[in-house]
């Protein structure tokens, strides 16, 4: 996976475990936190190193340890996210039911907006040519 050609590798890492993973990067964060030095930490504490991630693309030493060995995980097939204490995440069939719901209701508005436009459009036509192309 690879979102931008121009990011720099680390980067670029970092992002592409976030999305094996199904996390945040914050997240990414805090679990390589864990798996380097054993303990969980509150966010205040981990605040500092993922700002200056963000605004200054410099990743710590124990995140990029963590997500080369995710990384390695995956092109081996071994990776399991359980492992590092990621539930997937479990779609139910309402779930499905409502994303078809807004679904559904999306393409009623776009199909009412292009009546509405076609109507509006034999409503103005006086022979003039308001909108291109004009023949």
């Amino acid at each position: 996976m690879h979102f931008d050609e121009k990011m720099e590798p680390d980067i670029q890492e970092v992002l592409d475990t976030s999305a094996l993973l199904e996390i945040t990067e914050f997240e990414v964060f805090r679990i390589a936190y864990h798996s380097w030095y054993g303990r969980t930490e509150k966010d205040a504490v981990l605040e500092p190193f993922f700002t200056d991630y963000m605004f200054n693309e410099v990743v710590p030493f124990w995140v990029r340890h963590f997500t080369h060995r995710i990384l390695k995980l995956d092109h081996e097939r071994r990776l399991d996210p359980r492992e590092f204490g990621i539930e997937p995440r479990n779609y139910s069939s309402s779930m499905a039911a409502k994303g078809l719901r807004y679904l559904l209701i999306a393409v009623l508005w776009l199909a009412t907006l292009v009546v509405l436009a076609h109507f509006a459009a034999r409503l103005w036509q006086q022979g003039e040519c308001y909108f291109p192309p004009c023949y």
